[in-house]
């Protein structure tokens, strides 16, 4: 089951190691621990919106898109 959402944590991680030093304090535990529950993820999606455009070049809103489909592909394999 984990390893399903190993896509999307890899990405989630990519998204990291753009933000401040005290955002990936903060934001690695979250990712590191995520297990897929949708509570979880709603989380990270609540702080990506936070971060705003450090999370990627070009849209905030294609970044987040991005990241749900990721969500969405492996909870729906876990399923």
């Amino acid at each position: 089951m984990e390893q399903d959402f190993e896509p999307l944590k890899n990405r989630l991680r990519e998204i990291c190691g753009r933000l401040d030093e005290d955002e990936k304090l903060y934001f690695s535990p979250l990712i590191e621990n995520f297990k897929g529950q949708t509570q979880e993820f709603q989380r990270i999606m609540r702080d990506l919106g936070k971060f705003g455009e450090k999370i990627g070049e070009g849209s905030t809103f294609k970044v987040c898109r991005e990241v749900q489909h990721l969500f969405d592909d492996a909870f729906r394999k876990n399923k």
